[in-house]
């Protein structure tokens, strides 16, 4: 759109050759960028170049602690007020500077700004991503540093539940969807059941459990982990391919996908709930206690852990596998009557009040400008006294328990992810101490003597 108007401001300038004009038409060009074409932030005024003076700036400065966005520095206007949105740490003790942000995927517990000086400072999170980048985050004493939250939870300040999913239409679109009896043709070259994963190593177990099912019932599996079939040769690389067109008809064919997250959190879901869903094969989920949620009805998806054993799972899946009406009760958000397809108000209403878009959605923006700009205008209120929120953390912002085997239901010591998780919960706790007593510097041996002494002495 941006373009588009560039053009026509060319051509009318082109066919006028007046200076009124060439005016006229910009401030035109200005009102339309600061109304509606970008509500999520609509003009980049002015550039920090990294060569003025950090005192130039005369807005409310929000500073990126964690590298992440690549911003040297620029003004943004979000709604009716305005932020400069940075990187340059040297703007840590500017005097407009009420906000700093950190990317829980790249937060380093030993690289922080401190002291906390106590909420002088908002800080702001960003952690979308499962409990395997950050252990750390998993816990409340990590995450009550920070009192603006953007999360996969539903509680955060700023949801982003719905990260994966473009809209409700994509799920009862009939694009990639193959008819059931084209299906039970296909059954004489694929098996009733996908598996596609080349994350072997996760805290979810899931391969020992898809091991375990496909000796009662046939699982294609594809990808590094458990192979047992070949990808197409333009489909060989799934992480390069996975959100091609190709791929999601590659999916269709399977009347069943095992849908396993990496990590069980709640509301922690992602494309692999949702691609089966929009292709039209039926979701075996396993995953987030609360993916009831968020399915678009009551009977959109099979999950795993409604049974005792992979075993009973399969049994379950060869009575719907062999009948057409119980295996198409599954897909009401694809073949059912208009006011049947998606029930789930509370879906509905999430993905409408929703701002941003995914997928390069450059109308709407990405969730990361609007999460800057509700950090801006947080900002704002404070420093008018208007801000009636009071912002705090609780674990349901992030509630990712200790890992336990979906086999047995109870920890698995020798899966690495449990100790992980908690050597996080200690690394949390040496952090908590550390900012609660007003620390100003320590190193990497510091927090890792005491992180030794509390593991240890079983202090956390």
């Amino acid at each position: 759109m941006r373009c588009l108007l560039q053009v026509r401001l060319q051509t009318l300038l082109w066919c006028t050759g007046s200076a009124v004009m060439l005016l006229f038409l910009i401030q035109i060009l200005i009102q339309v960028y600061s109304e509606d074409l970008y509500p999520h932030a609509e003009l980049f005024n002015h550039e920090f170049n990294g060569n003025e003076s950090i005192q130039d700036v005369e807005d409310i400065v929000v500073l990126w602690w964690t590298p992440f966005t690549g911003q040297k520095g620029e003004v943004r206007h979000c709604g009716t007020v305005k932020c400069f949105f940075t990187e340059d740490r040297r703007f840590n003790n500017h005097n407009l500077t009420k906000a700093l942000m950190f990317y829980g995927s790249k937060f380093d517990l030993i690289d922080l700004p401190l002291p906390r000086n106590g909420l002088i400072y908002d800080w702001a999170l960003l952690h979308e991503e499962s409990p395997k980048n950050t252990p750390a985050l998993s816990h409340l004493e990590a995450l009550e540093l920070f009192n603006i939250t953007a999360t996969f939870s539903r509680y955060s300040h700023f949801p982003l539940t719905l990260q994966y999913l473009k809209s409700a239409d994509v799920l009862t679109d009939l694009k990639y969807f193959i008819p059931v009896e084209r299906k039970n043709e296909l059954l004489s070259e694929l098996a009733p059941v996908l598996y596609i994963h080349s994350d072997c190593s996760t805290p979810l177990e899931r391969d020992a459990y898809a091991m375990e099912l496909m000796r009662y019932i046939p699982v294609d599996s594809y990808g590094k982990c458990i192979q047992n079939r070949n990808l197409p040769e333009h489909l060989a690389d799934p992480m390069e391919s996975m959100d091609s067109d190709e791929f999601f008809h590659f999916v269709a064919r399977y009347k069943f996908t095992l849908s396993f997250e990496n990590a069980v959190c709640d509301d922690y879901i992602t494309e692999k709930l949702w691609r089966p869903l929009i292709v039209g094969s039926v979701p075996i989920y396993m995953g987030s206690p609360s993916i009831r949620d968020w399915l678009p009805n009551n009977n959109s998806a099979i999950l795993a852990m409604d049974f005792r054993s992979p075993k009973e799972l399969a049994q379950y899946l060869h009575v719907h596998n062999s009948d057409i009406t119980k295996y198409n009760s599954f897909l009401k958000h694809k073949l059912g009557v208009e006011d049947e397809k998606i029930t789930n108000k509370r879906l509905v209403d999430a993905l409408e009040v929703r701002k941003w878009g995914i997928d390069n959605d450059f109308d709407k923006g990405n969730f990361i400008e609007h999460f800057e700009c509700f950090v801006c205008e947080q900002e704002h209120k404070k420093l008018k006294g208007e801000r009636a929120i009071i912002f705090e953390t609780s674990k349901a912002h992030y509630n990712c328990p200790i890992p336990v085997s979906p086999l047995t239901g109870v920890e698995n010591k020798a899966n690495w992810w449990v100790d992980q998780w908690q050597m996080g919960k200690c690394e949390a706790r040496v952090l908590r101490d550390y900012v609660g007593a007003g620390k100003t510097n320590y190193d990497y041996q510091e927090f890792y003597d005491q992180l030794r002494h509390m593991l240890l002495n079983k202090l956390c």
